[in-house]
């Protein structure tokens, strides 16, 4: 019986043991979470859809009745008093450009762009 309880105990500790191992991983930070839109920036994005869909001859350029759009002071008249976003991001009473409505990336980044105050950067 005493070599039967022993021989149990041994099985036991060697099947035990190899499962005692220490399995901590090496650490992995996390990513930071970077927010798109924080990357927007007027010269570098926006400017380049303004004057390639809005500012050429014949729309929003300087001298225009619906406004300048080829330099940022002329834009932002029509961001402040909230025209800009109606017309181009709400299409409301219709979508601008007159030629149809922004793709949506390029719309996404004028709203992230609006959203965040439309700086002069």
């Amino acid at each position: 019986m005493n070599k039967n309880l022993i021989i149990f105990f041994g099985f036991f500790i060697a099947a035990v043991l190899p499962s005692c191992e220490n399995k901590v991983g090496r650490f992995v930070a996390p990513k930071a979470v970077v927010n798109v839109c924080d990357s927007i920036k007027y010269s570098a994005h926006i400017k380049p859809i303004i004057l390639a869909n809005c500012a050429f001859p014949g729309c929003h350029v300087a001298g225009f009745s619906s406004g300048d759009f080829t330099t940022y002071a002329g834009l932002n008249s029509k961001i402040t008093n909230g025209k800009f976003k109606a017309r181009v991001i709400d299409a409301n009473p219709g979508p601008m450009p007159a030629s149809g409505q922004l793709s949506k990336p390029k719309l996404d980044s004028i709203k992230c762009w609006l959203d965040r105050g439309a700086p002069n950067d």
